[in-house]
Protein backbone atom coordinates (compact mmCIF):
# COMPACT_ATOMS: atom_id res chain seq x y z
CA UNK A 1 0.00 0.00 0.00
CA UNK A 2 1.40 3.96 -1.07
CA UNK A 3 1.93 6.04 1.48
CA UNK A 4 -0.99 8.34 0.03
CA UNK A 5 -3.25 5.43 -0.14
CA UNK A 6 -2.79 5.08 3.87
CA UNK A 7 -3.47 8.20 4.28
CA UNK A 8 -6.31 8.55 2.32
CA UNK A 9 -7.78 5.34 3.64
CA UNK A 10 -7.00 6.36 7.30
CA UNK A 11 -8.49 10.66 7.13
CA UNK A 12 -12.05 10.88 8.49
CA UNK A 13 -12.17 7.46 9.73
CA UNK A 14 -14.37 6.65 13.04
CA UNK A 15 -13.16 4.10 15.47
CA UNK A 16 -13.80 3.47 19.26
CA UNK A 17 -11.33 2.60 21.84
CA UNK A 18 -11.90 1.92 25.66
CA UNK A 19 -16.04 3.12 24.53
CA UNK A 20 -14.90 6.75 23.20
CA UNK A 21 -15.77 7.57 19.26
CA UNK A 22 -12.14 8.77 17.88
CA UNK A 23 -12.52 10.94 14.41
CA UNK A 24 -8.58 10.24 12.56
CA UNK A 25 -8.32 13.81 11.30
CA UNK A 26 -5.28 13.62 9.35
CA UNK A 27 -1.97 11.56 8.73
CA UNK A 28 1.77 12.52 9.06
CA UNK A 29 3.51 9.44 7.47
CA UNK A 30 6.89 10.77 8.10
CA UNK A 31 5.85 10.23 11.94
CA UNK A 32 3.81 7.30 11.38
CA UNK A 33 1.22 8.89 13.44
CA UNK A 34 -2.69 10.44 13.08
CA UNK A 35 -3.76 13.43 14.82
CA UNK A 36 -7.15 11.96 16.21
CA UNK A 37 -10.19 13.91 17.73
CA UNK A 38 -12.02 11.95 20.69
CA UNK A 39 -13.37 13.03 23.75
CA UNK A 40 -11.53 12.45 27.24
CA UNK A 41 -13.08 13.61 30.59
CA UNK A 42 -16.19 15.70 28.81
CA UNK A 43 -13.38 17.84 26.76
CA UNK A 44 -12.83 17.26 22.96
CA UNK A 45 -8.85 16.35 22.81
CA UNK A 46 -6.53 16.43 19.52
CA UNK A 47 -3.91 13.48 20.43
CA UNK A 48 -1.29 11.87 18.31
CA UNK A 49 -1.97 8.12 17.68
CA UNK A 50 0.64 6.14 16.09
CA UNK A 51 -1.05 4.56 12.56
CA UNK A 52 -0.82 0.92 13.60
CA UNK A 53 -2.71 1.82 16.32
CA UNK A 54 -5.26 3.42 14.27
CA UNK A 55 -5.26 0.65 11.62
CA UNK A 56 -5.85 -2.64 13.87
CA UNK A 57 -9.03 -0.13 15.20
CA UNK A 58 -10.26 0.40 11.90
CA UNK A 59 -9.72 -3.11 11.08
CA UNK A 60 -12.33 -4.13 13.78
CA UNK A 61 -14.20 -1.21 13.46
CA UNK A 62 -15.99 -2.01 10.11
CA UNK A 63 -17.30 1.26 8.04
CA UNK A 64 -17.81 3.81 10.40
CA UNK A 65 -17.93 7.64 8.71
CA UNK A 66 -18.38 10.68 9.74
CA UNK A 67 -20.47 12.77 6.93
CA UNK A 68 -18.38 14.60 5.14
CA UNK A 69 -15.17 15.42 6.97
CA UNK A 70 -12.46 15.19 4.97
CA UNK A 71 -14.10 14.24 1.84
CA UNK A 72 -13.32 15.89 -1.13
CA UNK A 73 -15.78 13.98 -3.59
CA UNK A 74 -18.89 15.87 -2.09
CA UNK A 75 -18.56 19.60 -1.10
CA UNK A 76 -20.36 20.94 1.25
CA UNK A 77 -19.20 24.48 -0.01
CA UNK A 78 -21.22 26.88 -2.23
CA UNK A 79 -19.53 29.95 -2.94
CA UNK A 80 -22.05 33.27 -3.37
CA UNK A 81 -21.66 36.98 -3.82
CA UNK A 82 -20.42 37.98 -0.44
CA UNK A 83 -18.25 34.91 0.72
CA UNK A 84 -17.99 30.94 1.06
CA UNK A 85 -20.71 29.29 2.75
CA UNK A 86 -21.09 25.31 3.95
CA UNK A 87 -24.18 23.32 4.42
CA UNK A 88 -25.69 21.82 7.39
CA UNK A 89 -29.27 20.44 8.35
CA UNK A 90 -30.06 23.91 10.17
CA UNK A 91 -29.19 25.77 6.76
CA UNK A 92 -26.60 27.91 5.22
CA UNK A 93 -23.42 28.54 7.97
CA UNK A 94 -20.90 31.75 6.83
CA UNK A 95 -19.90 33.77 5.03
CA UNK A 96 -15.87 32.62 5.25
CA UNK A 97 -13.52 34.28 2.62
CA UNK A 98 -12.57 31.29 1.27
CA UNK A 99 -13.48 27.66 0.01
CA UNK A 100 -11.07 26.08 2.27
CA UNK A 101 -11.88 28.47 4.98
CA UNK A 102 -15.51 27.44 5.13
CA UNK A 103 -14.19 23.34 5.12
CA UNK A 104 -12.30 24.11 7.84
CA UNK A 105 -15.30 25.89 9.58
CA UNK A 106 -17.47 22.93 8.32
CA UNK A 107 -15.02 20.25 9.96
CA UNK A 108 -15.43 22.45 13.01
CA UNK A 109 -19.02 22.04 13.54
CA UNK A 110 -19.14 18.28 12.21
CA UNK A 111 -16.51 17.58 15.70
CA UNK A 112 -18.74 20.36 17.24
CA UNK A 113 -21.64 17.71 16.66
CA UNK A 114 -19.74 14.80 17.17
CA UNK A 115 -19.10 16.18 20.77
CA UNK A 116 -22.80 17.29 21.88
CA UNK A 117 -23.77 14.11 20.11
CA UNK A 118 -21.70 11.82 22.28
CA UNK A 119 -22.89 13.69 25.85
CA UNK A 120 -26.51 12.62 24.75
CA UNK A 121 -25.15 9.18 24.07
CA UNK A 122 -23.53 9.14 27.51
CA UNK A 123 -26.64 11.03 29.27
CA UNK A 124 -29.54 8.20 28.42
Amino acid sequence: MTHSTLANRFAGRLYTDEGRLHLVLDVDLEKEIGRVSCQIDGERQIIDVPLDHIGAHLALGGELKLDSLNNKKQSRTIEKSDGWYFSTREGLKGPYPTDEAANDALNEHILTFQGTSQERVASM
